[in-house]
């Protein structure tokens, strides 16, 4: 018969098992780095991406008007166009940016949060165990 001790330890040892095998998986990346770190590399890739992205969109406009492109194109004020195209670009990448960096300061906080949880259930189980030490030998022999 499990007495309740045991019967804790159970369930602190199911839940860092099932913490590892789920969330850990995606979390540990995610947890390894500051969190300035994190978004700020997320939001480079993110310019990145916004921009490859606005030069198809520019350029899936570019072939769909094509034809009344070139009869406008000496009617075209070209400075004009090239203010307003790059204020597009800008209001573009401003909004996408806003975007990926809330969704992954939302990522990282939630990451982080779990990644505690897991230490403090594992403090719970080391300390249900004695020395932290203890334990340690016991799992060098795998």
């Amino acid at each position: 018969m499990i007495n309740e001790e045991g019967k804790k330890k159970i369930r602190l040892m199911t839940r860092i098992a099932i913490y590892e095998k789920t969330e850990g998986k995606k979390n540990e990346p995610v947890a390894r780095y500051f969190r300035s770190d994190y978004i700020g590399l997320k939001i480079l890739g993110a310019i990145i991406s916004a921009t490859m992205v606005f030069a198809m969109i520019l350029g899936l406009y570019v072939l769909c008007n094509s034809e009344n492109l070139m009869i406008d194109f000496y009617k075209i004020d070209l400075l004009a166009e090239a203010r307003k195209l790059i204020l597009y670009y800008i209001g573009f990448v401003v909004v996408y940016i806003s975007i990926v960096a809330v969704v992954f300061f939302v990522k990282y906080n939630r990451a982080v949060k779990y990644k505690r949880i897991f230490s403090r259930n594992l403090k719970k189980l080391l300390s249900h165990y004695g020395r932290k030490e203890d334990f340690e030998e016991e799992d060098d022999d795998d």
